[in-house]
């Protein structure tokens, strides 16, 4: 319908202006999303929200072969074309030569070795210190020629080009990068994406733009908009009225709905991250009192939900109720056997109320409409049994990140991701670690790892025999369930409805592809 509209505007356009004026037949595109994130820096933006933007304004040193491997466990050249391991500890990148940046620079070795550096991310006055979550174990970051990078590590890492596949992997200039520092430049990115960032406001869109010089072919679409429609009911009348050509984030409820209509097509696929409530074990108290510091409620608001209950309610066999860290997608580290610590218990639940400080105050739950598929269902679940129990919730239900990442809160909703290397580092370390987001961002910290995690942690990472490497796994998981700084719920389902006038290949996880080779307009 919206590209009948383009196709008739274009020809009438053309017939005023005549020949001299080569019309441009790519479609406008239009992504009805549920928000934006504050950023879209590679790593001080990553979230949900911007992993759907990012892989079309960044490319990543080294990325998934999608194409051949739905899973995406196998590796093919990005920006860099090729990779060895020289030694134990010696990685060398081989860089691809003549990509552009948006700002019309080419992209040279140094810009990749300072996307990895101490400088931005790893050293002890990083720019962006959350992204440690994907260096540890560098020792350092050098271009030792034009087109070679050399990554060197303090324990061997066999797996190390799988990192380059997270947001670690996303080249940022150098000199524009530091010129601008990394607030301005989370505003108006530049990458060697198919598509360029010329609009950003957080609170409404994102507007990209077909980037003619890409290295890797002709971007497929004119422009790109992310345009926030909270409402599900409004995503769906816009796709059905042409005004969207994708939205995301379909309640599992609704999926018969939307598959009566003859013009769009219900997409999903496996997530690669875990939904889950963070609780605030913090007591900050320039924000005022803090009940859920006080672990044994925190215990107590964990064993008052049954979990494997309301993850069949909303997603039927589509999904389950994880115990902590337990993922099916870290192999080595599964244990179909292990049950969380704090299970569904109705009665040890009131017995650690009665034993926690609890007296009644306001317990503030921060919560982003429609974050993810089906949560805002959960949340009215959560907070009818988290009363029923005895405490006092208030949902602070807001429409963008930047309103619900900020104290004081008892609970924030949040996601986890697993990407990583085939193991649970990311999830445990990176969310969890000593520089994770949870520990360090002033505006949304929620917990200080304790000395024995961090030690473990650390000797978790330079482990390299799996089978103590596991061991070390277990001892951290067992403190992070004593802790109980969260409540995991369920592997997410990504969910998408997409217009029938485009072919469109999705992939497992937040990632949009809309680049060369993943989406193109039905003849």
């Amino acid at each position: 319908m919206k590209l009948l509209r383009a196709a008739v505007a274009a020809a009438a356009i053309g017939l005023l202006a005549g020949p001299a004026l080569a019309q441009d037949s790519r479609p406008d595109f239009v992504v009805a999303v549920n928000g934006l994130y504050r950023s879209i820096e590679p790593i001080d933006g990553n979230s949900t929200n911007a992993q759907r933007i990012m892989d079309s304004i960044y490319d990543p040193l080294v990325t998934r072969n999608w194409t051949e491997d739905p899973e995406g466990g196998e590796l093919r050249p990005s920006l860099a074309t090729a990779w060895e391991q020289v030694d134990d500890l010696t990685w060398r990148f081989t860089i691809r030569e003549g990509v552009k940046f948006h700002n019309g620079e080419t992209m040279t070795a140094e810009d990749v070795a300072f996307t990895l550096s101490a400088e931005r991310i790893w050293g002890d006055n990083a720019l962006v210190p959350a992204g440690t979550r994907y260096t540890t174990s560098f020792a350092s970051v050098e271009a030792i020629d034009a087109t070679t990078v050399e990554v060197k590590t303090d324990i061997p890492d066999p797996n190390l080009p799988y990192r380059f596949v997270t947001p670690l992997g996303f080249v940022v200039p150098k000199a524009h990068y530091l010129e601008v520092g990394v607030e301005a430049f989370g505003q108006k990115p530049i990458g060697t994406g198919p598509y360029k960032v010329v609009e950003f406001d957080q609170a409404s869109h994102v507007k990209l733009e077909a980037f003619e010089d890409y290295w890797g072919g002709t971007p497929p679409l004119k422009t790109i908009e992310f345009r926030i429609v909270p409402e599900f009911s409004a995503r769906l009348a816009g796709m059905v009225a042409g005004e969207f050509d994708i939205m995301v984030n379909v309640p599992i409820d609704e999926v018969e709905t939307v598959e009566t209509y003859p013009e769009i097509t219900y997409v999903s696929r496996p997530g690669d991250n875990y939904i889950m409530f963070a609780y605030n074990t913090l007591d900050l108290p320039e924000f005022g009192p803090n009940p859920v510091s006080d672990v044994n409620l925190r215990y107590a608001m964990s064993a008052a939900i049954d979990r494997d209950a309301l993850v069949e309610a909303l997603w039927g066999d589509a999904t389950f109720a994880p115990a902590p860290f337990n993922f099916p997608d870290s192999p080595a580290f599964y244990d179909p056997e292990v049950k969380p610590l704090i299970g569904y218990d109705p009665e040890a639940a009131k017995a650690w109320l009665e034993k926690s400080s609890y007296n009644g105050e306001e317990v503030v739950v921060n919560v982003v409409r429609g974050a993810y598929p089906n949560f805002d269902l959960a949340v009215e679940f959560l907070a009818e049994q988290w009363r029923n129990l005895g405490i006092n919730i208030r949902l602070n239900i807001v429409d963008s990140w930047p309103l619900a990442l900020k104290h004081p809160f008892g609970l924030l909703n949040m996601s986890m991701s697993t990407t990583f290397d085939g193991t649970p580092t990311r999830s445990i370390w990176g969310f969890w670690g000593p520089d994770s987001a949870r520990a360090t961002r002033a505006d949304d910290r929620s917990w200080a790892p304790p000395a024995e995690f961090v030690a473990l942690g650390e000797q978790y990472l330079a482990e390299p025999d799996v089978a103590k490497k596991v061991a070390l796994f277990r001892e951290m998981v067992a403190i992070w369930e004593r802790e109980q700084p969260a409540l995991m719920l369920w592997r997410s389902i990504v969910n998408w409805v997409v217009s029938n006038d485009y072919e469109w290949t999705s992939v497992n996880g937040n990632a949009m592809l809309l680049g060369p080779g993943y989406i193109s307009v039905k003849n």
